[in-house]
């Protein structure tokens, strides 16, 4: 569970079709895509009353912790609860897998028999949510491809139209109140890695116009949705 390289980057759709064009014959799409046309991800955000944890975000605090809850392609048969560290501009996450009944349990604010031998990210959550009242906060979806290479442990991920909502209950359910969180053909491409990005994938992406952001979907859904 070390540390990793994290680079965001605001782009267009037409910018993300020549990066992953250029690097689809040097990575392999990931676990969750058997297809290799990407899945949709939906995730809840948890904080407290006094919102700790966007505030340590936008106050740019070296170290700092998210905790959230993820699925993929509207299905409970791989849910897994994940928390997200970052130290000195780097990122580290741990995740363990959630039942329905735990998920369902975690989204009304009730720890599913939190105990010594529960799995790291669950004990660390339960107790935010026992001494902190941390509670689920937000919904946001998107739909992403992923690429992976097993030199310098890369991963590459096209995040395409990014949306939140409040209808946390409905987290499973086709249809919710969407809210856009960037504006119309913009997504979010992210580069993950170890220690050294190999350079024949930075020269991939090189496209010679992208600028790199500090972007959170946290941040960014919580701002979009309460305007």
């Amino acid at each position: 569970m070390d540390y990793r390289h994290e680079r965001k980057y605001i782009c267009s759709e037409a910018q993300l079709t020549v990066i992953r064009a250029r690097l689809l014959p040097l990575m392999s799409p990931d676990e969750h895509d058997a297809s290799g046309r990407g899945y949709l991800v939906r995730t809840v955000y948890f904080d407290d009353p006094d919102d700790r944890f966007l505030k340590d975000n936008l106050y740019g605090f070296d170290n700092r912790v998210k905790y959230r809850i993820r699925a993929y392609d509207l299905s409970d048969r791989s849910i897994y609860l994940e928390t997200k560290t970052k130290k000195s501009g780097l990122g580290k996450k741990e995740s363990c897998a959630l039942s329905r009944e735990e998920f369902f349990s975690l989204l009304n604010g009730t720890c599913p028999g939190f105990s010594s031998q529960a799995e790291k990210p669950m004990r660390r959550l339960c107790v935010e949510m026992l001494s902190a009242m941390c509670r689920p906060r937000i919904l946001v979806e998107y739909r992403r491809l992923a690429l992976v290479s097993p030199v310098g442990n890369v991963r590459v991920t096209f995040d395409r139209n990014i949306a939140c909502s409040g209808e946390l209950k409905r987290f499973f359910e086709p249809e919710l109140i969407r809210i856009p969180v960037l504006p119309a053909g913009q997504h979010i491409l992210e580069v993950k890695y170890d220690e050294l990005l190999p350079s024949y994938l930075l020269e991939a992406m090189d496209i010679g116009e992208l600028m790199q952001t500090t972007f959170s979907k946290y941040v960014m859904s919580r701002m979009a949705l309460s305007e």
